[in-house]
């Protein structure tokens, strides 16, 4: 095999290893929310996302762009590891103390005093962070997901049966917050089970680290904002249990749509920064955009598609009235998990400035249209909605940089993005046309989902074909079956 083949054997190896235990994560992260949705009340959800609203926009200053620093850097590894960890440590400490100052003005901001013990209580959760081995970046750059996954799924399992357990005794938001705690402190040891690795500290190289980390952060920082501008308006004009619905419904897309983004990310970061110029980079993108909307539009829109039957199987009908809720957060999530793919392509190949610029830009249009719905009386649907409508001109902004930078036609991008959500269209239209076969949820969502997945891989494929057959993320699948079919026919067969 040529060194070419192994290469990209060793990225669609990492590629599917990181997807499956994504998906492992995510289906424990379901089975969590079906039984704690059964167990607490939607007036819990409201109280921890509120807290976390406030969290969420401190911890945005943790997004130093530090792995991706690490990975585009040379030299000497040790130098470069004690300076990350050191500066890790500084800050996450320094984030803890700055959200116990924060506590009390966020409950005020929120008329929610139930808020400030729960800030209390998180704020701990940076310490545990902090302290997080910075070794396990050598996962990623030895495009060993597998192992930094399986690091992340012990955690995840074992804090689930805690906060379980702790949500049938407490019957209450603590189970919650325990159970985050939990899931920090056990990847913190896990890290150091996992990886040798030992930092020690040191800011020998804080000049070089900081010089290529502070766009990336800017970047990051700015998508951590986007997430949360929606919350942050809902949480000041509505009360606590339309604040959970709308975070549920963000959560339960976000699980089916950006995780898996986020596990992928990490596989095409670290290809794009060792293939070379970005401009060099353009067909391949373009085959791995229309990878992503392949998996996340169907998702996105699917989920769309079956909203009331989904809420009603996964989390009972005390939460039908988030059903409404769902298309428009389903199918914005979708697309900001393609946009994320742009961003990080952007700073992979050195244009961290404009990856960041563009994320800054669409947070500051999202604040500005989600408060203005709001102040002009827009409730939590119509808000819901102007994040749609945002999102997806932040990716058609997205993917006209990529293609002036990557050198590559816009109209490529556009193609491989528009026909997988084009073809989830149809698939949301044709599902919502079609009327109610059963009254009973389950078995509705059960033939819904089968006749979605036919209608959305039919109507790829016939637009595929119309477009000529190209070598493209569609063309690349079929091979893939067609290749897993001869092999099982010629085993069956020997």
């Amino acid at each position: 095999m040529s060194g070419a083949a192994q290469g990209r054997t060793s990225i669609y190896r990492g590629a599917a290893m990181a997807v499956l235990l994504t998906w492992a994560l995510r289906a424990i992260g379901l089975v969590s929310v079906f039984i704690l949705a059964r167990v607490l009340q939607p007036d819990d959800f409201g109280v921890v996302g509120l807290a976390m609203t406030a969290v969420a926009m401190v911890e945005i200053f943790s997004f130093l762009g530090l792995r991706q620093a690490l990975l585009l850097l040379t030299g000497e590894q040790r130098d470069y590891y004690d300076t990350a960890f050191t500066i890790q440590l500084t800050v996450f400490g320094a984030l803890a103390l700055a959200l116990v100052a924060l506590a009390d003005p966020v409950a005020r901001f929120f008329a929610e005093p139930r808020v400030e013990p729960v800030i209390f209580a998180l704020a701990f959760r940076f310490i545990l962070l902090g302290v997080t081995n910075i070794g396990i970046v050598e996962f990623d750059r030895n495009r060993d997901f597998g192992r930094d996954l399986k690091m992340r799924a012990g955690a995840r399992i074992v804090s689930f049966f805690v906060t379980v357990a702790l949500a049938l005794t407490l019957r209450n938001y603590w189970a919650l917050v325990a159970g985050m705690l939990i899931q920090s402190a056990l990847l913190t040891a896990l890290s150091y089970s996992l990886q040798p690795y030992r930092p020690r500290l040191s800011l020998v190289r804080r000049a070089e680290l900081l010089g290529v980390s502070l766009w990336i952060f800017a970047g990051v920082a700015a998508q951590a904002v986007y997430s949360q501008v929606e919350r942050v308006v809902l949480g000041r004009v509505a009360d606590t249990e339309t604040v959970g619905a709308f975070a549920v419904s963000k959560d339960l897309s976000s699980i089916l749509t950006q995780e898996i983004a986020t596990a992928l990310n990490r596989v095409t970061f670290v290809q794009t920064a060792e293939s070379g110029a970005l401009a060099e980079q353009g067909t391949r993108m373009a085959k791995a955009l229309g990878a992503y909307a392949l998996i996340v539009a169907p998702l996105g829109l699917g989920l769309a598609a079956v909203a009331e039957d989904f809420i009603a199987v996964v989390l009972g009908t005390k939460w039908i009235a988030t059903a409404v809720l769902v298309p428009p957060i389903a199918a914005a999530s979708a697309l900001m998990a393609v946009y994320k793919l742009v961003a990080s392509s952007l700073q992979a190949g050195g244009h961290e400035r404009i990856s960041a610029l563009a994320s800054m830009a669409g947070a500051v249009v999202l604040a500005v249209t989600a408060g203005g719905v709001a102040a002009n009386g827009g409730g939590v649907l119509a808000i819901a909605q102007t994040g749609l409508l945002v999102t997806t001109a932040l990716l058609i902004g997205g993917l006209m940089l990529l293609a002036l930078k990557s050198r590559h036609p816009i109209g490529g991008f556009l193609a491989s993005v528009g026909r997988p959500f084009l073809a989830g269209g149809v698939m949301l239209v044709a599902l919502q046309w079609l009327p109610r076969a059963t009254e009973a949820p389950f078995l509705e969502l059960a033939w819904r989902v089968i006749l979605g997945a036919g209608i959305y891989c039919a109507m790829l494929l016939l637009l595929w074909v119309a477009g000529g057959r190209r070598d493209t993320a569609e063309g690349t699948l079929i091979t893939l079956v067609g290749g897993v079919l001869d092999r099982r026919k010629s085993s069956e067969a020997a």
